[in-house]
């Protein structure tokens, strides 16, 4: 397994999902959103577990997990994606990757109570350079703290910590039952729960007829292609590393998005980025040092 190769991609796949979602977010309510992506992603893990995984290695399941996978579907769908996406309607999508950045923080937390992965002091130091360098790319992209966008702000960093907790609650589920197993049931439990919010918020999911081929277009990328392949590669990641040290990866989103935009428009990052860019990356290196 290509463990660099895959960061790579899982970190491209990500980065691309504060600039799609913006998008969509803008003209569709965050409650049809949410639904139909998740309706895109169960679709694609049963399409790929059918056709793929059938005769896998997954863990038999245990019964007595369901409650796991129940808690995993709720910080990801219900809380995680509604909040990230019903956020970006009253923010920035610097901002919300400022609020991603922090999720090293809140994983090496979680982590240390839940899974008891020992806190190293270089790894301490690298997520905190990482998370200034990042701090510096999304200020210099135009994050804002103004009152003006507090509330969204703060849903950005619900959806944060939202995140990380699913990391780290699913990495014991991740080796017991495999990757993809561990996402689809994640999913599926998400979007059940996710359906009564879906079904009584007033005037939270337009008719199907209502939206245009964009913005299909746009949820169906966020479904197939972020929740689909994005998620599960980071499960798969999350299998092979300690959450801590994956998690400081969500760091180079900022920079990852900036260099998008350079090779796409042609648009020449300023100083701060370079410097923004090398201290994230410093910290992502030492951060990985066993």
């Amino acid at each position: 397994m290509n463990i660099p190769a895959l960061v790579a991609l899982q970190q491209l796949v990500a980065s691309s999902t504060h600039i799609v979602a913006r998008s969509v977010a803008q003209a569709v309510p965050a409650t049809t959103v949410v639904f139909y992506r998740g309706v895109f992603s169960v679709l694609t893990y049963a399409v790929w577990i059918w056709f793929v995984q059938r005769q896998g290695s997954a863990g038999t399941f245990q019964w007595r997990d369901w409650w796991r996978f129940a808690l995993l579907g709720l910080v990801n769908m219900p809380l995680n994606q509604y909040l990230f996406v019903a956020g970006l309607r009253y923010t920035t999508a610097p901002n919300a990757a400022l609020a991603f950045a922090l999720s090293p923080v809140f994983v090496l937390v979680f982590a240390s109570v839940l899974l008891k992965e020992r806190l190293r002091w270089h790894a301490m130091i690298g997520i905190a350079l990482a998370v200034l360098g990042a701090a510096i790319v999304a200020f210099q992209r135009g994050a804002s703290l103004q009152s003006e966008v507090t509330v969204g702000n703060l849903m950005e960093l619900a959806a944060s910590c939202a995140w990380s907790f699913y990391t780290v609650w699913g990495r014991p589920l991740v080796q017991r039952y495999g990757a993809v197993p561990t996402t689809a049931l994640g999913m599926l439990w998400g979007l059940v729960l996710f359906v009564p919010i879906a079904a009584f918020v007033p005037g939270g999911l337009m008719p199907p007829a209502a939206m245009s081929p964009r913005q299909w277009g746009e949820i169906a990328y966020l479904g197939i292609v972020t929740s689909g392949v994005g998620w599960a590669l980071w499960y798969v990641l999350l299998r092979q590393m300690e959450a801590s040290r994956l998690a400081v990866f969500n760091n180079l989103q900022p920079i990852v998005t900036v260099i998008l935009s350079w090779i796409a428009f042609g648009e020449l990052p300023p100083p701060a980025f370079w410097i923004g860019g090398a201290i994230a990356l410093t910290g992502v290196l030492l951060a990985q040092r066993t």
